[in-house]
């Protein structure tokens, strides 16, 4: 089950950790259980994943590790588990997913408005009473730390990183894998897990809180990024309300890229280190065309609701090709919830995110299955499906609708 629900933390990181752990304990257990299956079934060995990842803590800041081990104490879950599973969770479950914005002038506001849709796999592990229809157990995150950026984003249970994710400065996040030749050669090397690698999820969080603008953002990750790559190919975005900065990084090259007052867009390929891309990888080629069609057709005048419409878009499909992603096996990569984060540039607390939760054909044509948050709300804001997860069981499915 991706079951989403909404949590207030607020305080150290390790309390923030701490109150995840308690009250998501069966969740993160879930979780770990799915993650360890997988990289099983991949041929690796657990004892050794862990002592590998305690060689590579120092590569991680240190309110990342104490709020692992606020989560591993309030979850009753050993820390070297726990750190092992954030090491490693973008190599063994990495996001697919698409990611559309317009850049100040180029949205009908004058500010930024951004998209991402969040594509997974599922997985036979993913049974249980915490599980649903073979998918990844997810929570809605709302944090206050003592030092730092609020931010408002969505995250697998047990994890640092973020998927998606909206600051109190007007910085807006997102990532994507990227399938490339290099990583189609992975499964064939099991020595490649040695690699120091960095989670992308991990890096945005690092970049939101760090980050009073898409520039500070990225340039708060860079330095690690450019001593260690991801843990797998990928592009990593940050966009404030005039610029935005894509980062593309593979294990041995980085570029990045500079966007104001025009469109851009990433599926799962490179458009800067495009020489790496596999050639047969059509969902992602399919997708970054049809992205780029709609966000020049619509330049200048895209506004919050145009974005929920690319995100519901099934040309190319309805299928694995088309922006709203569908399957007929829960082991394809498909469109499980999406995010629209809009920038308010004069006042960038009042900035907001929408967050549809299940397949987004669906979910953003249907006002119970999608919210519009903001760092001013609490959690007697928040209807109770959207804490309990009964709201993401109800409108996932692979049916599309148009």
């Amino acid at each position: 089950m991706m079951i989403k629900k909404l949590l207030f933390c607020e305080g150290s990181y390790y309390k923030i950790g701490g109150k995840q752990g308690e009250l998501l304990s069966s969740e993160i257990r879930q979780n770990l259980a799915t993650f360890w299956d997988a990289l099983r079934v991949q041929g690796y060995d657990k004892s050794k994943l862990i002592e590998n990842a305690l060689k590579q803590e120092k590569l991680w800041s240190s309110e990342r590790l104490e709020e692992i081990e606020g989560v591993g104490d309030g979850a009753k879950i050993e820390y070297p588990e726990l750190l092992a599973y954030n090491v490693y969770h973008d190599f063994a479950f990495p996001e697919g997913c698409t990611v559309l914005m317009a850049v100040g002038k180029a949205s009908a506001t004058g500010s930024t408005i951004f998209l991402k849709n969040s594509d997974k796999v599922g997985s036979e592990s993913y049974v249980g009473p915490n599980c649903y229809k073979n998918k990844e157990i997810n929570v809605i995150l709302a944090l206050n730390p003592e030092e730092g950026n609020k931010i408002v984003g969505v995250a697998a249970a047990g994890a640092a990183a973020i998927k998606m994710g909206l600051n109190d400065k007007g910085v807006a996040t997102g990532s994507n894998i990227s399938r490339t030749k290099e990583l189609a050669k992975r499964g064939t090397e099991k020595d490649s897990i040695q690699i120091k690698a960095l989670d992308r999820g991990t890096l945005m969080r690092e970049g939101l809180e760090k980050g009073e603008n898409a520039l500070e953002s990225a340039q708060a990750i860079l330095p690690n990024l450019l001593e260690n790559p991801m843990s797998t190919p990928g592009n990593i975005h940050f966009a404030d309300a005039k610029e935005a900065v894509i980062i593309e990084g593979s294990y041995h090259e980085l570029a990045t890229e500079i966007i104001r007052d025009e469109v851009a867009a990433r599926s799962n390929r490179f458009v800067l280190l495009k020489e790496l891309n596999r050639e047969d990888d059509l969902s992602s080629i399919c997708r970054y065309i049809r992205c780029r069609q709609l966000l020049a057709e619509n330049k200048g005048k895209i506004t919050v609701e145009k974005m929920i419409e690319f995100s519901m878009d099934h040309a190319n499909g309805p299928g694995p090709n088309s922006i709203c992603r569908h399957g007929t096996h829960f082991s394809e990569e498909t469109s499980l919830s999406a995010a629209v984060m809009e920038i308010n540039g004069r006042e960038p607390e009042k900035s907001k995110i929408s967050i549809a939760l299940g397949k987004p054909c669906r979910a953003w044509r249907n006002k119970e299955a999608h919210i519009t948050l903001s760092m001013e709300m609490g959690p007697e804001d928040i209807p109770e499906g959207f804490k309990n997860g009964e709201i993401w069981k109800k409108f996932y499915t692979e049916e599309a609708k148009q």
